[in-house]
């Protein structure tokens, strides 16, 4: 009678036992299930958050040039709408506040950084100012920027070939690879015409670049996804560990 009593104490132990681990495998099962669903609820979140996110933030270009005497870049958003104010204006457009970022070194001359500009893309035509010759027909991408001295601004010019921009005033997404004629003067910001200009400061052959700067969409999507990819290699060693105990302790 003792033995068979201890034969069902045996016997329900190990059933207890296996009942068990039954348990504790389907609750982390469950778990597991919950947290990567979470996870993954979290991260299609977090990515459409950023999409929405991203389709809402500005189109920027970073224009760089490199000469012997002046070098630089200029970050400008594409989206930025033209003055009205200069509609009439034939053969160019001005972008007010388009410049979110720029660098100018030119050397002896000073060095100026800032986060605000202007930026104006004409097309010098000879047909339309008789004034200008013919063999000076070209194409402009023109900078205006603040200077640290009150009342004075920079104007940074690049001169392209006639037909350069493809008879477009937008803003610039790509230039020749031909490079540029670079011409840095200084401007009065109390003057309205074209006599404000000073003497030029610098002029060269510049190379120059167009770069869209890339957005960061796939930044909290990978983040999420890494995430979820340690959380299931922890769950799965815990699981491995836990059923590796339970099959030693019997």
């Amino acid at each position: 009678m003792l033995l068979y009593k201890l034969g069902k104490l045996r016997i329900f132990s190990q059933f207890f036992q296996t009942t068990h681990l039954y348990i504790e495998i389907t609750l982390m099962t469950l778990l597991k299930k919950l947290s990567m669903a979470a996870v993954t609820t979290a991260t299609a979140f977090l990515a459409l958050g950023t999409f929405v996110t991203d389709a809402a933030q500005a189109a920027l270009f970073k224009y760089s040039f490199s000469s012997e005497g002046a070098n630089g870049y200029f970050v400008y958003d594409t989206d930025t709408a033209p003055n009205p104010q200069y509609a009439e204006t034939p053969n160019s457009d001005v972008y007010n506040g388009a410049v979110v970022d720029y660098k100018v070194d030119l050397g002896d001359y000073g060095v100026y950084e800032g986060n605000t500009g202007d930026a104006i893309v004409y097309l010098l035509r000879s047909e339309v100012n008789p004034d200008i010759p013919p063999e000076y027909d070209s194409d402009v991408f023109e900078f205006l920027i603040p200077s640290s001295e009150a009342g004075q601004s920079i104007i940074v010019d690049f001169y392209y070939e006639k037909g350069a921009f493809g008879e477009s005033t937008e803003l610039l997404t790509s230039v020749p690879s031909s490079g540029a004629l670079i011409d840095v003067k200084p401007f009065s910001t109390d003057a309205t015409d074209r006599d404000a200009r000073g003497e030029s400061v610098y002029q060269g052959n510049a190379t120059t670049r167009i770069e869209k700067i890339p957005e960061p969409t796939s930044s909290v999507a990978l983040l999420g996804a890494g995430a979820l990819f340690i959380l299931r290699r922890r769950q799965r060693q815990k699981t491995q560990l836990k059923m590796t105990t339970q099959t030693c302790s019997n």
